[in-house]
C-alpha cells in the first residue's frame, strides 16, 4: 500500500524480490497510483519479476483492509527523497499492525518508534535491498515468527498508538503542566 513516490523505496523493494532465492514462493500486491508506478513496473519487468506482481492502482478503503488481511506479510521500505521528503509515522504501518501483519521497513523517522525490531515487525537500513531481501527470506521461510510478529505489532498498535492511549497521554501531559504552573 502506498503512493508511488521517491520516499516509499518500492524500487528497493523490487531489487530486494529479486534477490530471494528462486525456491521461495511470494506474491507482492501493490495498491496505490503516483508518479513513479509506470517507472516501478519497468524495473519489475527488466527484473522478471512482472509475473508474481500485481499493480491494483488505488482501491476504496474496504479492498485496502481485505488485502491486508489476506497477507501475510507487508513491506514499507521508507527511505529520505532526493529532494529531502520523507515519511513521519506512515499510517499504512499502523494498519497493516492493527490487522495482524508481520511487517518489515525502515529505521527512517518515526518508524522505529512503532516497530521494535524483532519484537513489533523487522526493520532494516534504508537503501540496502540485500538486507531488506534477508528480512524478507526470513520472513517467508519462518510462519511461526510472522504470526509473532503480527500479534506484537497489534498489540502494540493497539495499545500505545490508538485515539485513547493518545488522548490519555496527553490528558497526563496536560494536568502535570497545570499542576507545575
Amino acid at each position: 500500500m502506498g503512493r508511488a513516490v521517491d520516499k516509499k523505496g518500492f524500487d528497493d523493494l523490487l531489487h530486494a524480490l529479486a534477490q530471494l532465492p528462486k525456491t521461495q514462493h511470494w506474491q507482492l500486491l501493490h495498491i496505490g497510483d503516483g508518479p513513479r508506478l509506470p517507472m516501478l513496473e519497468r524495473i519489475a519487468r527488466d527484473l522478471s519479476l512482472s509475473g508474481r506482481i500485481r499493480w491494483l492502482g488505488a482501491q476504496a478503503h474496504t479492498r485496502v483492509l481485505d488485502a491486508y488481511r489476506a497477507a501475510d506479510v507487508f513491506v514499507l521500505p521508507s527511505r529520505i527523497a532526493a529532494d529531502g521528503d520523507r515519511d513521519g509515522l506512515p499510517n499504512v504501518l499502523l494498519e497493516a499492525q492493527s490487522q495482524r501483519v508481520a511487517c518489515v521497513s525502515t529505521r527512517v523517522s518515526g518508524i522505529p518508534e512503532l516497530i521494535v525490531d524483532g519484537v513489533t515487525g523487522l526493520l532494516v537500513t534504508p537503501r540496502a535491498p540485500a538486507e531488506l531481501a534477508r528480512a524478507l527470506s526470513r520472513l517467508i521461510a519462518d510462519p511461526a515468527l510472522r504470526a509473532a510478529l503480527g500479534n506484537g505489532g497489534f498489540t502494540r498498535t493497539t495499545t500505545q498508538f490508538s485515539l485513547a492511549s493518545g488522548a490519555d497521554r496527553l490528558a497526563r501531559r496536560f494536568a502535570d503542566c497545570l499542576a507545575t504552573s
